[in-house]
C-alpha cells in the first residue's frame, strides 16, 4: 500500500474563492487521504517499465494529492506514491527517470481545436496578421507580392487576425475593389478570423456568387448591396471556398506536423475538429502510421450550417485496426451562428458602431435554425456520440440550450451534448441557471480563455458596454458547477493561441487586451490547470483514461520549467514545457 501527500499548496489555492469554513473543510479532506491501492489487475505480477522520481506531482485527482513517484506499466499509471516505496517495485530492467524535483502535472488537453487548418494556414497562406501587418495598406501589400509570384488562377488566401476591422489603423478591411487591384490575375480570399472572409470579384466568380445570390451552397452567405451586387463580404463559408490540403500535405499534417506543433506546448490530447472531407485521410493515417505521440478525438462537421449531416455516422468511425486509445470518434459539429469578433455573432441587441461588413440588421447571422439544431443534437445522441453547437452570441447560445433541453426531455437517463465558446463574448443569468440545471443530464461547454488578451477590447467597441462586461465570467461558470473546458480553438489565424500558459495567465489574472477585466471572474491556479486537464477530459468523455494522474490511466504527464504554484500568477505566461510524456515516453525535451 502506498501513501500520497496532500497537495495543501495547491489546494488552498483551489479554495480562495469559498468561505473560510469551506476551506477548512477542505483542508481536512485533503489531510485524511485514505491509502492508495496497488496495481490494478492488468499489472499485477508485472514489473513497471519506467519509475519516474524526484517529482512534484500534482494529480488533480478529486482530492487533489500529490506524489513524488509514479510506476508505468504498458503506458499506464500502476503506482503512484513517495520515492522510497515506488523505488521497490524497480526490476532490472525498469527504466528510472529522475524528475530533479520538477512541478509536474497532467497531459494538457485541448477541448477545441482545428489542428488540420492550423498546420495548412501556418504554410500556406499570406500572413496579414495584426501587429506585424498593422494596417490594410501593409496587409495589400503583402498580398500583391504573392501574387506577383503566383500562377494565374491559383487561389490566395490570407489570414488576417480576428476583429481586425477594429485593429488595422484604418479601422476596416481590405475591400474587393482593392483585393482586384493587387491581384487581378488570382481568386483571392481574406479571412478576418474564421467566420468571416473578403473575396474579389474573381474569387466570387468562381464561388458562383453573382448579382441577387447572397447563400452559398454549403451554408455560407454573401453580403449584397442596395442594388443585390455582391460587396465581397463572405460569412461562415468554412465548407464552401476550396481550401483543403492535397491528400499528400494532410498525411503529413497528422503523421508528424500537428503531434510536433501540439506536444511542445505539453499538449498530449486534442479534440480534432475535422471537416468530412479530409477524414478519409485521418482514417488512413489512423491506420497505417506508426503509433503517433498525441491522442485524437474526432469531432467531424459537414458543413457550416450541418444540412448535410448524415442520419448514420458509422462512416465517420476510425478503422478497426487504429488504435483506439490514440484515434476515437467523439461527435459532430455544427455552427449556430458566426462569431462576435467579426460582428456576425447572433445576438438580441444590435452591434455598435458604423460597419460595412456587418450583415443586414446588425445583429449578427444565423447560420443554422433551430429545426436543424435540433437535428444534430438528437443524430449524436441516437449514434451515442456528442454534439457540439458553437454558439458565440447570447441569441444563438438561448438557441443551442433550448435544443439540448428538448433533447434531454426526450431522452431517459443522461446524454451528452456540448456549447462551444459558452459564455465568451456574453451570458446572461438566465443563460447560467439553465446551463446549471442541464450539467447533471451531460451538458459540458467550452472556453478560450486566450482570448481574454484579443477581444475584449473589441468586444467593447462591437457590442454595448452593458452587454460586453458579461463575458468571460469563468468565475460564475465555475461556482455554477459547470468545469468549463479550455480550448485554443487553433484554427492558424492566432499562432500564439497554442500556448496553454499564457491563457492560463489571463484566467488567474484577468488581464486582458483592454487592461484587468473584472478581477472577481478570476480563477485559482488549480482550476486553471482543471481547465485544460481533468475538466477537458470529462467535456469529451474520457475522463477514465485521462485528465488526471492516477492508477489505470495513461502515463500522460507534463514537467513544467517552473513550479506553477509557487511563482506569481504574472510569471504564469512565461512558464515552457520541460517534457512532455505521452504513455510513459518523453515525447518532447
Amino acid at each position: 500500500m502506498t501513501h500520497l501527500k496532500c497537495a495543501c499548496h495547491g489546494l488552498v489555492n483551489f479554495g480562495n474563492h469559498l468561505p473560510n469554513t469551506q476551506r477548512r473543510s477542505l483542508l481536512k479532506v485533503a489531510l485524511t487521504v485514505p491509502a492508495i491501492s496497488v496495481a490494478p489487475a492488468w499489472a499485477i505480477g508485472k514489473d513497471p517499465d519506467i519509475i519516474f522520481v524526484n517529482g512534484k506531482i500534482s494529480t488533480l485527482d478529486a482530492r487533489h494529492n500529490t506524489a513524488t513517484a509514479i510506476a508505468v506499466k504498458q503506458g499506464k499509471i500502476t503506482h503512484i506514491g513517495d520515492d522510497a516505496t515506488i523505488r521497490k517495485l524497480a526490476s532490472s530492467t525498469t527504466r528510472i527517470v529522475d524528475f530533479k524535483g520538477k512541478r509536474v502535472v497532467p497531459g494538457f488537453i485541448d477541448a477545441h481545436c482545428h489542428p488540420m487548418e492550423t498546420i495548412y494556414m501556418q504554410n500556406d497562406w499570406v500572413d496579414a496578421r495584426y501587429p506585424d501587418v498593422p494596417s490594410v495598406k501593409a496587409a495589400l501589400k503583402r498580398i500583391q507580392a504573392w501574387a506577383n509570384k503566383s500562377e494565374p488562377n491559383k487561389w490566395i488566401f490570407v489570414a488576417c487576425v480576428s476583429a481586425s476591422q477594429n485593429k488595422f489603423q484604418e479601422k476596416r478591411l481590405p475591400n474587393r475593389a482593392e483585393l482586384d487591384r493587387v491581384a487581378p490575375n488570382n481568386p483571392v480570399v481574406l479571412a478576418n478570423g474564421t467566420h468571416m472572409a473578403v473575396a474579389n470579384s474573381m474569387a466570387l466568380k468562381m464561388l458562383g456568387v453573382t448579382k441577387g445570390v447572397n447563400k452559398l451552397k454549403h451554408g455560407g452567405s454573401a453580403l449584397l448591396d442596395a442594388q443585390g451586387e455582391p460587396t465581397g463580404v463572405l460569412t461562415d463559408v468554412q465548407a464552401d471556398v476550396p481550401t483543403t490540403p492535397t491528400v499528400e500535405e494532410m498525411r503529413d499534417y497528422y503523421s508528424t506536423g500537428i503531434q510536433k506543433l501540439w506536444n511542445q506546448y505539453g499538449f498530449t490530447s486534442v479534440l480534432a475538429i475535422t471537416p468530412s472531407a479530409a477524414l478519409p485521410v485521418m482514417q488512413y493515417v489512423a491506420q497505417h502510421a506508426k503509433q503517433p505521440t498525441l491522442r485524437y478525438t474526432v469531432s467531424v462537421w459537414t458543413s457550416s450550417n450541418a444540412h448535410d449531416m448524415p442520419e448514420d455516422l458509422s462512416a465517420f468511425e476510425m478503422p478497426a485496426a487504429a488504435n483506439p486509445d490514440f484515434y476515437r470518434l467523439g461527435g459532430i459539429k455544427d455552427w449556430v451562428d458566426g462569431e462576435n469578433d467579426c460582428r456576425t455573432g447572433y445576438m438580441y441587441e444590435a452591434y455598435i458602431g458604423h460597419a460595412e461588413t456587418d450583415p443586414p440588421g446588425n445583429k449578427g447571422t444565423l447560420v443554422t435554425p433551430q429545426t436543424d439544431i435540433d437535428r444534430v443534437v438528437k443524430i449524436a445522441a441516437k449514434q451515442k456520440k456528442f454534439s457540439m453547437l458553437h454558439c458565440s452570441g447570447d441569441r444563438a447560445m438561448d438557441m443551442g440550450l433550448t435544443a439540448i433541453e428538448k433533447l434531454m426531455h426526450s431522452t431517459k437517463g443522461n446524454t451528452f451534448a456540448r456549447i462551444e465558446h459558452f459564455g465568451m463574448f456574453q451570458m446572461n443569468a438566465s443563460q447560467l441557471e439553465r446551463a446549471k440545471k442541464l450539467k447533471p443530464r451531460g451538458l459540458h461547454i467550452s472556453v478560450q480563455p486566450t482570448w481574454l488578451l484579443e477581444l475584449v477590447k473589441a468586444d467593447f467597441e462591437n457590442m454595448p458596454a452593458a452587454v460586453a462586461k458579461t463575458g468571460f465570467q469563468f468565475r460564475k461558470m465555475i461556482d455554477a458547477g459547470l468545469e468549463p473546458a479550455a480550448g485554443t480553438d487553433m484554427t492558424g489565424i492566432y499562432m500564439g493561441n497554442i500556448n496553454p500558459f499564457t491563457a492560463m495567465y489571463a484566467s488567474v489574472t484577468r488581464n486582458s487586451d483592454r487592461g484587468v477585466f473584472q478581477t472577481e471572474q478570476a480563477v485559482s491556479v488549480t482550476e486553471a490547470l482543471s481547465m485544460w486537464t481533468i475538466w477537458a477530459a470529462r467535456s469529451i468523455g474520457e475522463s477514465k483514461l485521462k485528465g488526471s494522474l492516477e492508477i489505470g490511466k495513461y502515463a500522460d504527464m507534463v514537467v513544467l520549467s517552473d513550479d506553477i504554484f509557487a511563482i506569481t500568477p504574472d510569471k504564469i505566461k512565461d512558464l515552457k514545457v520541460a517534457a512532455t510524456i505521452v504513455n510513459g515516453e518523453v515525447v518532447y525535451s
